[in-house]
C-alpha cells in the first residue's frame, strides 16, 4: 500500500503556539470524539443509496463487522434544558404517543436498508439517545425484533446495550429487556450526591440510583454508569464519594468524564462558570480518580472507560464495553492484508454512520448523520427516503486520522501498526507535535509505542485537534470558497 495523501501536520511554532492557546481553555466533551467534528459536514447532494450500494461493492473484497446504534429521540424536560450539559441532539418527550408513532417510522427506516445491511457481521448493538428506558417494557422486543429481522437473527454472544437514566429502571422493563436479548444497561447517573445533581434539573435521587444497579445484578445484566466531574461546588472529597459509591455497589464498568462547557450548554454561561473548579481542580481531579480507580481494582482502558479487573470469563464478558472498544482499531489485518474493517451503522433519530469502507488511497469512504429534528426525520420516511440530514465524504487522509482519534482514545499509539496499516512513519510526520508533548512530560516513547502520560491524559482531545489542526483548516478553506481540495474528488458532498 502506497501513501499518496500524507496527513498536513503543524510544524513547531505552530504546535507551540496552539499548546499555549489552548492549554487553560475549556474544551466539549469528547468521550465519543472522532474526526471531522460535523460541523464540518454538509447535506448529501445525491441519495445514500448511491453510497451504500458503493459500500456493498467494497464489502465483497473486504468484510465488514458492525456496531449497530439504533437512535431515541425523547429526554424528559429539565430546567436548564438537557441537563445543562449535554450537546446530544433530542426532542422532549410528551407521553407514549410520541413513542409509539416514532416506532412506526424506526421500522420503516430498518426496511430501508435491508437491502443494504442484511448481509452483514453484527458484532455488538447499542440504544442510544436521547432516554431509551422511556420505553414501556412492551417495547424492547419489538425493537429487538427490528434487528432481528434486518439481519437475519442476532448473534447471541455479542454485547447488546441500552441506555438510560436512574429514575426510570423499574423491574419490569428490566425483566423485559432481558427477556428481549440486552445484556448490558449503560446507566446516565452523572453525579449520586443528590445536591450536585440539581444543578442539572433533574429529580433523581440516590436511591434510585442503587435500586437500577441492584435490579441489573437481579438479572445478570452487565452494568455501567456514567458519573461527571467538575460540576459546580463539587469537591474532591464529592468527586471520589461517588466513585466509591460505584465501585461499591458493584459496577462492572464507569466513564467518568469532565462537565461539558461549551456551546449550548447551560454551564457555558457566565453566571455558571463562576461556580466551576477551574481547569487545575480539574487536571487534579482527573489524576485523583485515575489513583483512586486502580486502587480499587479497576483498569483504565480509554482516556474516560475504567472497567473492573476480570477474574475469570464472566467478570471479563460484564466489564467489557464492545460497541465502542471495537472501534479503536477499526482495521484488523492478517499477514499484512487487511481482512476486517469495523463499521458503525446508524438508524434512528440523529444516528451516525460511520464507513470506512477501503484502506486504498483512491477509494471512498464516508460518514453521515440521521435528520436532528424529529419533524424532519418523519418527513423524510414519509417520501421514503433516507433520514439522512448531512455527512462528509473522507479522504485517505481523513482516514488516517479517524484511525489515529480512536487509538489516541486509548492513551497510546503503536506506530509499528500504523505504519503497518498507511504506509507512512507517524513518527516523523507529527515529529513536532511528540517532540513538544516529550518537553512537558505529556508523552513517553516505549519501543514502538507512544503512551500518554500524567496530565497528557487529560489533555488528549486538545492533542486530537493539534494533530488534525492543518488538516481541518483546509476543510475549512473548502467549505468558504467552495474551491475542490486535492486528492479524491468530494462529488456527494455540497
Amino acid at each position: 500500500m502506497t501513501s499518496n495523501n500524507p496527513v498536513p501536520a503543524p510544524d513547531q511554532n505552530e504546535v507551540d503556539q496552539f499548546l499555549n492557546r489552548e492549554e487553560f481553555r475549556r474544551q466539549s466533551n469528547k468521550v465519543l470524539h472522532g474526526h471531522p467534528s460535523p460541523l464540518h459536514w454538509k447535506p448529501l447532494t445525491s441519495p445514500p443509496s448511491l453510497l451504500l450500494e458503493e459500500r456493498a461493492a467494497y464489502s465483497r473484497n473486504t468484510r465488514f463487522d458492525v456496531n449497530l446504534y439504533v437512535g431515541t429521540p425523547f429526554c424528559i424536560k429539565t430546567k436548564p434544558a438537557r441537563c445543562g450539559f449535554c450537546l446530544f441532539p433530542s426532542e422532549d418527550y410528551e407521553g407514549n404517543r410520541g413513542v409509539e408513532a416514532y416506532l412506526s417510522y424506526l421500522e420503516k427506516e430498518f426496511e430501508l436498508y435491508r437491502p443494504y445491511y442484511s448481509e452483514d457481521k453484527l458484532a455488538s448493538i447499542y440504544f442510544g439517545g436521547g432516554t431509551p428506558n422511556l420505553y414501556r417494557p412492551e417495547h424492547y422486543g419489538r425493537i429487538m425484533q427490528m434487528v432481528d429481522d434486518l439481519y437475519g437473527g442476532v448473534p447471541v454472544d455479542i454485547e447488546i446495550t441500552l441506555e438510560g437514566i436512574p429514575q426510570l429502571f423499574s423491574e419490569p422493563k428490566i425483566k423485559a429487556m432481558r427477556e428481549a436479548g440486552f445484556n448490558r444497561v449503560s446507566i446516565g447517573v452523572q453525579q449520586f450526591n443528590d445536591k450536585l445533581i440539581g444543578y442539572s434539573g433533574r429529580h433523581q435521587k440516590l436511591q434510585q440510583v442503587h435500586n437500577s444497579l441492584e435490579l441489573c445484578h437481579k438479572y445478570d445484566l452487565a452494568n455501567s454508569v456514567d458519573l461527571i466531574y467538575g460540576w459546580p461546588e463539587q469537591t474532591m472529597q464529592d468527586m471520589l464519594g461517588d466513585l466509591k459509591r460505584a465501585v461499591d455497589a458493584g459496577v462492572h464498568h464507569i466513564t467518568h468524564y469532565e462537565l461539558n462547557i461549551a456551546g449550548r450548554s447551560n454551564f457555558s454561561a457566565p453566571a455558571q462558570r463562576k461556580l466551576l473548579p477551574d481547569i487545575s481542580e480539574n487536571i487534579e481531579m482527573y489524576l485523583a480518580a485515575n489513583e483512586f480507580l486502580r486502587g480499587a481494582g479497576f483498569e483504565q482502558v480509554t482516556v474516560y472507560d475504567w472497567r473492573r479487573l476480570p477474574t475469570d470469563a464472566e467478570s471479563a464478558r460484564l466489564s467489557s464495553y464492545d460497541y465502542e472498544h471495537n472501534m479503536h482499531d477499526f482495521v484488523q489485518q492478517d499477514d499484512g492484508q487487511v481482512n476486517e474493517i469495523r463499521q458503525v451503522c446508524g438508524i434512528g433519530f440523529a444516528a451516525v454512520n460511520f464507513h470506512v469502507n477501503s484502506l486504498d488511497p483512491g477509494d471512498r469512504s464516508w460518514i453521515y448523520m440521521n435528520q436532528t429534528s424529529l419533524k424532519n426525520y418523519c418527513d423524510k420516511l414519509d417520501r421514503g427516503e433516507f433520514p439522512v440530514e448531512r455527512g462528509f465524504i473522507y479522504q485517505h487522509q481523513d482516514v488516517k486520522l479517524a484511525w489515529l482519534f480512536q487509538s489516541m482514545q486509548t492513551m497510546q499509539i503503536d506506530t509499528a501498526a500504523y505504519r503497518q496499516v498507511f504506509d507512512e512513519n507517524i513518527l516523523d510526520t507529527f515529529a513536532p507535535v511528540w517532540e513538544a508533548l516529550e518537553a512537558r512530560n505529556w508523552i513517553r516513547r516505549s519501543g514502538d509505542v507512544l503512551q500518554f502520560i500524567n496530565a497528557g491524559q487529560y489533555y488528549i482531545p486538545m492533542f486530537q485537534s493539534l494533530v488534525a489542526s492543518k488538516r481541518l483548516a483546509e476543510i475549512r478553506g473548502k467549505n468558504k470558497d467552495g474551491k475542490s481540495l486535492k486528492g479524491i474528488p468530494i462529488t456527494t458532498i455540497d
